[in-house]
């Protein structure tokens, strides 16, 4: 199973300000804009491609207009993330954006803290690009002649789930050689050599390795490059 945070409510006093604010100066995308009663509107905004999405929702009593701004008591509230620090720092500067914190180097990158139109803080990053470490292994197998072929593949998808369950692993598929079908392809992919280590010394994939239903014809290493 997958979650994510899809959307955060921040509280605003006016629906259009606030549009105009995210849209024209952060250059954020409207993706929704409903009308749903006299004083209540559905207003999405967020970052092109960002998954994550702002919900601007307008303060509808006293209680909620005491947090417009404030959210967070003070404390940095939305972080965002960008592949282009100086051209996001120039656009804040040009569109007259307060800057609270200058920009500084911090050993995960690039960062300044700036307010939005209600004065809520947000940090502005660009991460320190991080090398690509996925180890990925492919290993061709055989089901042994003697061995029922539905028997072999029950364990081999028994290994799958377990080897699905360690934290280093993200990949692992079974494919079947067109040509003969008792060739198993196995496709693995692992956040770190160091992680595949691990699975190699994992207490299942010895018990798998135990039941002696396939023969190890071939395999190899890679690691991505795009």
């Amino acid at each position: 199973m997958e979650n994510h945070i899809n959307q955060i409510t921040l509280v605003v006093k006016d629906y259009d300000e606030a549009i105009a604010f995210y849209t024209q100066k952060l250059h954020f995308v409207l993706i929704e804009d409903t009308v749903l009663s006299d004083s209540k509107r559905w207003v999405v905004v967020a970052p092109k491609n960002s998954q994550c999405r702002l919900l601007l929702a307008k303060a509808a009593n006293e209680e909620q207009l005491k947090s417009v701004g404030n959210q967070t008591g003070g404390r940095v509230f939305l972080f965002m993330n960008t592949d282009n620090f100086e051209r996001e720092h120039q656009n804040l500067l040009a569109h007259q954006i307060t800057i609270v914190r200058q920009p500084r180097i911090e050993n995960y990158g690039k960062v300044l803290v700036f307010e939005d139109l209600y004065g809520n803080l947000w940090d502005l990053i660009e991460p320190v690009a991080k090398p690509n470490l996925h180890y990925f292994s492919t290993a061709i197998l055989a089901i042994k002649p003697e061995v029922d072929f539905d028997t072999a593949i029950e364990a081999l998808k028994k290994l799958q789930a377990e080897t699905k369950l360690e934290a280093g692993n993200f990949l692992f598929e079974l494919h079947s050689n067109t040509t003969d079908a008792k060739q198993i392809i196995v496709w693995e992919g692992f956040y770190s050599e160091s992680d595949f280590q691990l699975h190699l010394q994992s207490n299942h994939l010895l018990n798998f390795l135990k039941q002696n239903v396939v023969d190890f014809v071939s395999g190899y290493p890679a690691i991505r490059i795009v």
